[in-house]
């Protein structure tokens, strides 16, 4: 990502259309025509295409077409539903036609990116339409002295094309290679006396010149000459020109295969904003001087040095060159990144996604969002998309950052929103399925609803070692596919994911409190501390759940308010915050907001919809407007002075508000604590997707992968669901879905007992239809259901009875909800039996190249999987096994537990594993229990055993990292993981007795 200019303000939005259907449909055999179909027991058993994961595909230059194909083959056997191309090599026009038959033969979408997509081939950064930013030479001239010479230039081999000079009185010393503050009001115009000029600019412009000029007397003077330079040799992403070169060429590039892609419904592609990966510097358009007066109605010369930056470091904040005052500063850049996000979208965005849906049947994917340089609003943005995404790289799994985007979709209906996970910085082949699991379930707390895997790379490349080709062998993680021993597993993990993705995209948002933010610059998170826009963690802590909202969505015909709701018919808010002490603390000042923005707040508060100002009210307007802050402050004051606003000191203050003003969380904890959740709701069902996320900060994230976060402990809570219909757990590791035995029902509200381990999930279903989650089961809607029970838990028969569980001899008190209270007297179980040092029996298939390490081609994708047999006295880390320590691959445990005659037929079990890294599927007496839960790693698996011997098999398949490490040089400093089943091992016998 290249870091560049601009960072600070914004304001104002541009008109949209609310998505349809159409945005998420898809033709043909491609993917199924609808994201977050109605869910019933055989869709979460079996989720379609289109709530399936995809990949990011990237290709090895020189990739065989059978080769490519049969990698589609193995996406589609392991539960992948969509490919994305172009990072990499993009594949020839007759590849794409075979690739685009095998896809739709398959129901694979096939999406586009890179390449074509990104500009004509030979495309020049010297292209009069290609993409540009506004560079600057500079020369100091001290008071009364002269200027006499060429115009200076920016350090740049590309063309440059003269748009202004001017000098300004430097306030103080100008700085020779830092920040120079500027005296705004001594700007002097010098365009006009440059002299010796050229036509060889883009339009006919300068590309040289000289100047004679003396600079008046007293201080130093700063002689600036701006240039319009070309930044990536890419169509301009800021006119409808740029825009057309682009499109134009891609019909070209496309006619032959126009009629697959039709069928095949994908989509365009565009990575962190842009036509081609990284982030956009494009400060400068042909037409953006006009641009910018017409939108404005000032003119941006004398403005020009608030646009550029000093030279960037690393992934920082760009440092811009110049400043004025802080206040014009400030309300300039607002002015200017409003204008140059609606430039983007009315002239990029929105004529890209018409014309890919009227020649294609295409929809438009782009990550609204890039550096600290050409700064955009993603809220704004991402309402006007047909697929929103975003990344974990740029937003460090914080899931407060994944909400702008989510909060856009929201309050447009938009389901769309993906994300690139997960990127983690120098994990190359050390990134857990496990972790994709951890790092998508903050993805899905932040309303994230598709997941595609960063990256799925080709096999076979020219210059590739071992296991493969890979676009980033040592650096990104991670490789994923069937060169990775736990890829044996991506089936069950993939129709996990695709679970949680069906049920994130049923019905429609709904979201306690709605925080107003407008914001151009969205800082990442891992150079910025894990930041978070609201930085005080209890209004999570006591369940109430955030938007994030702009002019643009408040702008929307649902942003009104109604039965004291805000977008009643869509995410309902209870609520609105002002907060001036909002995260970051510029982009614009947390303190500014339109006048028409404050009008409409104004006209919800006499509405009846509580307004809560955290700090300071707003009380100036975001731009350079002259009339804008007196026109705001009576609107701000009237605000004040309904009974519907209240101001309290910060954030910490808002969740006791809220409560004593009776509202009260969708999803309620009992106590405050992590749990935190994401509510769904169609016409006849709530969804409740709630997660333990432990802290909200982990430092150690992203950088740890698979080590438990330790703040993320289990936690046993009751939560208190709004809703009136029956609750039904869905289980997103095996698609089961059961009748909840114990809760208890308050008017519109539901409670239930909530058991989590630290990063694990759970879903609970109230609806008023049964029917559709019970497949035809008998449903328990009309039975007596658990209040309370002394017995470790209440559980739904197979038949619709009632049954408590109890791992202890004892007599137990169980209320019914029809009043009745039924006494139950259950034997012991037997003991808790610790297998953690019993004999196991281990036979691991170690992977490694088939080939010496070093060969390329096609022999560097062999790997052989020789096996290695270990008796283990007690379970320890392969890393603890001398046989073992640098291994990775695929081990198979085995222990035999005996069960004394006494054991019964029904009488249940736990299993509980421990430690297990990576993914593992679990066997008992030659029968696999259904895919146990990955993270909490406990199985029920009492159906299975039976008195005398039973044969427990654990298959654990890991990383290639711990090989790896001992023969690529650039990963030697990686540390081993401790793979394998590491336990404790515990098998607890429990009854269940039926409560009659």
């Amino acid at each position: 990502m290249i870091p560049a200019a601009l960072a600070l303000l914004g304001s104002a939005c541009v008109g949209i259309t609310v998505p349809g259907g159409t945005a998420q449909a898809a033709a043909g055999n491609g993917a199924s025509p609808v994201l977050g179909a109605r869910l019933t027991a055989a869709s979460f058993r079996n989720p379609g295409a289109a709530d399936r994961p995809w990949v990011r595909w990237t290709l090895a230059p020189g990739a065989s077409t059978a080769e490519l194909q049969g990698e589609l083959r193995d996406m589609a056997a392991a539960g992948i539903a969509g490919a994305e191309i172009g990072q990499g090599s993009f594949p020839s026009t007759g590849q794409l036609a075979a690739l685009y038959s095998t896809a739709n033969s398959l129901g694979i979408t096939l999406s586009l990116s890179h390449g074509p997509v990104s500009a004509p081939d030979g495309f020049s950064v010297n292209d009069d339409q290609a993409r540009k930013q506004l560079a600057y030479g500079s020369s100091v001239v001290g008071g009364g002295s002269a200027f006499s010479g060429a115009l200076p230039k920016p350090a740049t081999a590309n063309r440059t094309t003269l748009v202004a000079v001017l000098a300004f009185k430097c306030s103080g010393t100008c700085a020779a290679d830092g920040q120079t503050t500027l005296d705004k009001d001594s700007a002097v115009d010098l365009t006009s006396k440059v002299k010796n000029t050229d036509t060889a600019g883009v339009g006919g412009g300068t590309t040289t010149g000289t100047l004679d000029w003396t600079a008046p007397a007293g201080g130093d003077w700063a002689v600036l000459a701006f240039w319009s330079v070309g930044v990536q040799a890419q169509p301009d992403l800021l006119t409808k020109a740029g825009t057309k070169v682009l499109t134009d060429n891609m019909d070209q590039q496309f006619a032959p295969v126009r009629q697959l892609m039709r069928a095949n419904g994908g989509d365009f592609f565009y990575d962190s904003h842009t036509a081609d990966r990284g982030s956009p510097t494009d400060t400068w358009s042909n037409t953006m001087a006009a641009d910018f007066r017409h939108a404005n109605g000032y003119s941006v010369t004398d403005y020009l040095p608030l646009l550029v930056n000093l030279p960037a470091v690393g992934f920082g904040a760009a440092k811009p060159a110049f400043q004025f005052d802080a206040a014009t500063s400030a309300k300039f850049r607002n002015d200017f990144y409003r204008t140059r996000t609606d430039l983007w979208l009315d002239n990029q965005v929105k004529p890209l996604k018409k014309w890919a849906k009227e020649t294609y049947g295409y929809a438009v994917r782009l990550q609204p969002y890039g550096d600290n340089g050409a700064a955009v609003d993603s809220i704004q943005a991402a309402a006007n998309l047909d697929r929103p995404e975003t990344e974990t790289l740029w937003f460090g799994d914080e899931a407060d950052n994944y909400l702008p985007e989510a909060s856009a979709n929201h309050m447009t209906g938009t389901k769309w929103y993906s994300i690139e996970g997960s990127a983690a910085l120098n994990q190359a082949y050390a990134q857990t399925l496990q972790d994709q699991v951890i790092r998508m379930n903050k993805a899905f707390a932040g309303g994230v609803t598709k997941l595609v895997y960063h990256t799925y790379p080709s096999d076979t490349g020219t210059s590739s070692l071992w296991p493969g080709y890979s676009l980033f062998p040592s650096s990104f993680s991670g490789s994923w596919g069937p060169r990775n021993p736990d890829w044996a597993d991506a089936k069950a993990y993939n129709d996990y994911f695709a679970r949680n993705q069906l049920v994130l995209a049923q019905g429609g948002a709904r979201t306690d409190v709605a925080v107003y933010m407008q914001n151009y610059v969205y800082p990442q998170p891992y150079t910025q501390g894990n930041l978070q826009y609201w930085s005080d963690p209890a209004l999570a802590e006591n369940g109430y759940t955030r938007d994030y909202v702009n002019p643009t969505l408040l702008d929307l015909p649902n942003a009104t308010v109604r039965g004291g709701r805000l977008a009643a018919d869509g995410p309902a808010y209870k609520a609105l915050v002002l907060d001036s002490t909002q995260l970051p603390v510029s982009a614009p000042s947390r303190t500014s907001i339109p006048v028409a923005t404050a009008e409409k707040i104004l006209g919800y508060a006499r509405a009846g919809l509580p307004v809560i100002v955290v700090g300071s009210a707003p009380g100036t307007v975001p731009g350079l407007d002259a009339k804008g802050d007196s026109d705001l402050q009576p609107v701000v004051a009237a605000l004040l002075k309904q009974r519907s606003v209240h101001v309290v000191k910060d954030e910490a203050a808002v969740p006791a508000l809220l409560a004593g003003l009776g509202i009260r969380p969708s999803a309620e904890p009992a106590t405050p604590g992590p749990i935190v959740s994401v509510h769904r709701s169609d016409t006849d069902t709530d969804y409740y997707w709630l997660y333990n996320q432990g802290s909200v900060t982990n430092t150690t994230e992203p950088a740890t992968l698979f080590d438990p976060n330790a703040s993320a402990k289990p936690v046993d809570t009751d939560i208190t669901l709004q809703g009136h219909g029956t609750p039904y757990l869905l289980d997103a590791w095996t698609g089961a879905v059961t009748p909840v035995a114990q809760y208890t029902r308050h008017g519109d509200r539901v409670t239930v007992h909530v058991s989590l381990a630290g990063d694990d999930t759970q879903i609970v279903a109230l609806t008023t239809d049964p029917g559709r989650l019970t497949g035809g089961r008998p449903s328990s809607a009309a039975r007596p259901h658990v209040v309370s029970t002394t017995a470790d838990a209440a559980v739904v028969r197979a038949d619709g009875g009632i049954a408590v569980r109890t791992s202890e001899a004892g007599t137990y008190t169980t209320r019914l909800s029809n009043g009745r209270t039924v006494r139950t007297t259950v034997s012991s179980p037997g003991p808790a039996v610790d297998l953690t040092t019993r004999s196991w029996s281990l036979d691991v298939q170690d992977w490694k190249p088939a080939a010496p390490y070093g060969t390329t081609g096609a022999d560097a994708t062999r790997t052989s999987k020789d096996t290695v047999h270990v008796d283990l006295g007690k379970l320890t880390p392969w890393t603890g096994v001398p046989a073992l320590k640098d291994t990775s691959g695929i081990g198979t445990y085995t222990t035999t537990v005996t069960l004394p005659p006494s054991w019964k037929k029904g009488t249940g079990a736990r299993l509980d594993l421990g430690q297990v890294t990576d993914s593992y599927t679990l066997t008992v007496n030659g029968s696999q229990v259904p895919t146990p839960d990955q993270l909490g790693a406990t199985a029920d698996i009492g159906d299975y055993l039976h008195a005398g011997d039973n044969t427990v098999t654990v298959r654990v398949a890991t990383t290639l990292i711990n090989r790896l490490r001992t023969l690529s040089g650039a990963l030697a400093a990686r540390p081993a993981q401790a793979n394998g089943l590491v336990g404790p091992v515990t098998l607890t016998p429990y009854k269940e007795t039926e409560v009659r």
